[in-house]
């Protein structure tokens, strides 16, 4: 099979999921509106349900019919990734399965699951979801939030299988970019996951990025990304992380869904709060995340 490893080469906005109700309803009418935010100011693509999108927050019924209404609405203006991380193996199929049917263009996937897992069982988990679909899958490592933590060697293991052509490398190790292209042969996509790391990871050969910056600065965002792995301009590429590096930084110290769902309210586009348990910031923190917007330049509201 083709690898499709330029297709995740881009920037994926990790999208927060609008709610009403205190968060118990998702609002997909406010999600079309975000969603037209980001294609209007030229970011490459949507990820639903990653992290930011409250993935583990919302029911797979919940979260097939905002997938279906999003990629409905996109209607191929840009590319569509749904995170399609699940507790057992059934379900993420399930939910990887109908992203690809309504039309969603790759999905990103997490090892979730209650208990601690075996590398058999997360390796049994990803070839079988890879057997189930042949849109291209991103496997997610992100040990803050899910417990595993899989290495450099397990991942070129993983990117043998059809399909897998991406990895979203969140530890924050910057030294796994380099070990994870070397141990592949450049045959995967690397995706800078730890956002406050973003420009050492791009110097280190990721060419992916699915941050939450761009949610409220997306233009400077977009000629950082640009500079940093397109153009290969490093000094142009440093002068504008100086300028996104604080507000990246929040993000990665106060976690990304309450950045987003806070940051999104203070700058004029709120979205509600993510669902309980998790709240948005409290009002210190609040204030502290107004002023780093303000730094970065986003419009207030």
């Amino acid at each position: 099979m083709v690898r499709r490893t330029d297709f995740w080469s881009r920037v994926f906005t990790f999208v927060a999921t609008p709610t009403r109700d205190d968060g118990e309803i998702i609002d997909n009418d406010r999600l079309s509106e975000t969603i037209d935010y980001q294609i209007d100011n030229k970011v490459d693509g949507i990820c639903l349900f990653g992290s930011t999108g409250g993935n583990g927050s919302f029911g797979a019924n919940e979260m097939k019919a905002a997938t279906t209404a999003a990629v409905k609405h996109v209607n191929g203006r840009v590319p569509v990734v749904a995170g399609t991380g699940a507790r057992t193996t059934a379900e993420c199929i399930a939910l990887s399965r109908h992203a690809q049917d309504v039309g969603c263009d790759g999905i990103m996937v997490l090892p979730v699951s209650y208990w601690p897992l075996t590398p058999d069982e997360v390796f049994a988990h990803y070839e079988r979801v890879a057997a189930a679909v042949t849109i291209p899958i991103c496997v997610y490592n992100n040990p803050w939030t899910t417990g595993v933590d899989m290495k450099p060697d397990f991942l070129a293991r993983l990117a043998e299988l059809d399909n897998i052509s991406c990895v979203k490398e969140s530890t924050g190790d910057l030294s796994r970019i380099t070990a994870i292209r070397l141990l592949t042969k450049d045959t995967v996509t690397l995706i800078a996951g730890w956002e406050s790391t973003s420009l050492q990871a791009f110097m280190a050969g990721a060419t992916g990025w699915a941050p939450v910056c761009t949610n409220f600065v997306p233009r400077d965002a977009m000629a950082f990304f640009d500079s940093a792995v397109h153009r290969r301009d490093a000094e142009k590429a440093l002068g504008l992380w100086d300028k996104l590096f604080p507000l990246c930084d929040f993000i990665c110290a106060k976690s990304h869904i309450r950045v987003a769902h806070t940051g999104l309210d203070i700058v004029g586009r709120p979205v509600g709060p993510p669902r309980r348990p998790l709240r948005m910031l409290a009002s210190e923190d609040r204030a502290r995340l107004q002023a780093v917007l303000k730094q970065a330049g986003a419009p207030s509201g």
